[in-house]
């Protein structure tokens, strides 16, 4: 019979371990290859840094950041942003930084719903 091994935990992100990502490949971002992608190198640093961060180390929960966990995490937030902004560019729907798609009345459920139809990854990623 094969053995398989366990899976290791799925790495879990808090805000501030995103806001750290997020900020290290802001400050690290004339290392991107275009389009927003980052070399291994690049992305290993960024999860040295969240691993070595004093104010966040009170915050962990699950495995320590990889390289393939920090790929990952910011591969989310790109289709994420993306997504939303593919959503906020239509004609006919709101979008603010406070409330979101704001989705109220019976107009705007319509819109979000033909839109979620076509499109449901927005729906998971929002």
């Amino acid at each position: 019979m094969l053995s398989l091994s366990p899976r290791p935990p799925p790495t879990q992100w808090n805000d501030g371990e995103t806001a750290a990502l997020v900020n290290y490949l802001y400050d690290h971002r004339s290392e991107a290859e275009g389009a927003g992608n980052f070399k291994q190198q690049v992305l290993s640093s960024a999860a040295e840094y969240i691993n070595n961060h004093e104010t966040l180390q009170s915050t962990w929960a699950g495995p320590l950041k990889t390289a393939k966990s920090t790929q990952n995490k910011w591969t989310s937030l790109k289709n994420t942003f993306h997504a939303i902004e593919k959503y906020r560019n239509q004609t006919g729907v709101h979008w603010d930084n406070e409330t979101g798609a704001g989705i109220e009345g019976p107009a705007a459920v319509t819109v979000w719903t033909s839109y979620i139809k076509v499109f449901p990854l927005v729906f998971i990623l929002i």
